[in-house]
């Protein structure tokens, strides 16, 4: 379980190079498939309102991420992606593949694969989790 900690090290580590935070990042990730309520980027982040509010005001300042007030109820707010946001997000992907790639290559190639295929598993599974729990995000973007 130690693994999970010091992979989000390595990607944390891989990202300052594009001057991302890991949390920035994770923003970017959860908004990549949809719009999403900044109340529900929070819960997904785990952090509090005003956290959230700091790193998409970041985010925003960069032209990164967009908000707008919820046409149904104005005291919401929806967090976009923009396609800036994309890009810096397809960036950050490739940093922190590069920084696995060089984790993997210290492996033999089954390891390797087995390695990728195990994380991928377990991507498809958060996301399933997330899925049931706050359901499909507005404007998503999935197939």
């Amino acid at each position: 379980m130690r693994a999970a900690a010091r992979l989000a090290k390595v990607a944390g580590t891989a990202l300052a190079e594009d001057d991302l935070s890991l949390a920035q990042y994770r923003v970017l990730v959860f908004l990549d498939v949809g719009d999403r309520p900044a109340s529900q980027v929070a819960q997904l982040l785990d952090v509090t309102p005003p956290t959230v509010t700091s790193l998409v005001d970041g985010l925003a300042q960069r032209g990164l991420v967009t908000r707008k007030a919820d046409p149904a109820d104005r005291r919401r707010v929806i967090c976009s992606l923009t396609a800036a946001g994309r890009r810096a997000l397809l960036r950050g992907d490739a940093l922190v593949a590069e920084r696995l790639g060089r984790l993997l290559d210290r492996l033999s190639p089954d390891e390797a694969e087995q390695a990728v295929t195990a994380l991928s598993a377990l991507n498809r599974a958060m996301e399933s989790a997330l899925e049931d729990r706050f359901g499909r995000p507005d404007g998503d973007r999935r197939p």
